[in-house]
């Protein structure tokens, strides 16, 4: 799956493609994820850009690297609603609906919308 936002910086489309992975049953705990010059190579990247997205993975606690065997899609997420991630998120989406309250798009439809992205239905 492809992310069509090229406004982002490349590391951060790899970051959003192996989380969507995840959400989609694609990419299961336990799984092996490339190397970092393979996946460089698949994805046609820079290493370096590889490397920082993986780093990001890696903090945000989606994937874990065995020094010398791998890197590996994590068995456990943190807790839901205790991560400083998802109280990050939870800001930037009162900060989106807020935008999309003020440009009049009606409740019903923004709950579609959200309800046809959380179960992975692109339009």
């Amino acid at each position: 799956m492809q992310m069509n936002d090229s406004s982002l910086p490349y590391y951060e489309q790899l970051v959003w493609r192996v989380k969507q992975q995840i959400v989609q049953g694609i990419l299961k705990p336990g799984d092996r994820l490339p190397s970092v010059r393979d996946m460089a190579r698949q994805e046609q990247l820079n290493p370096n850009t590889v490397s920082k997205a993986y780093k990001q993975l890696e903090t945000q606690q989606v994937i874990t690297t065995v020094h010398g065997k791998g890197t590996y899609v994590r068995e456990s997420a943190t807790a839901p609603g205790n991560s400083a991630q998802v109280v990050a998120s939870k800001k930037q989406l009162l900060t989106l609906l807020t935008e999309i309250r003020y440009l009049g798009v009606p409740l019903d439809e923004v709950v579609s919308w959200i309800k046809q992205a959380y179960e992975g239905v692109e339009q």
